[in-house]
């Protein structure tokens, strides 16, 4: 019984470690700005988002990597120009 205790509690723990390096937000705050993904008409475009949080560090086509602190910004945008994604990652 003690065992599937560690063995559970183990698990937890990498899930918890996991879901820290790297995660999906559906937001990012830039400055006093908030800028929102989902790739919809009501997601943030390309224009509003430089804008707002000024050049990323590194643009690759429609991904643009903001440094923030100890994390990355990694921003996806989908054809159209609308933020689709935003994924966090600690440096």
């Amino acid at each position: 019984m003690i065992n599937i205790i560690k063995i559970a509690a183990t698990v937890l723990l990498l899930t918890v470690v996991a879901a820290q390096v790297h995660s999906s937000d559906r937001s990012m705050r830039c400055g006093t700005y908030l800028i929102y993904s989902g790739g919809g008409k009501n997601a943030t475009g390309m224009y509003e988002v430089l804008k707002k949080c000024g050049e990323p560090v590194m643009k690759n086509g429609n991904t643009w990597i903001y440094e923030q602190g100890s994390m990355n910004r990694v921003l996806t945008f989908n054809y159209e120009g609308r933020l689709a994604n935003i994924e966090s990652r600690r440096q």
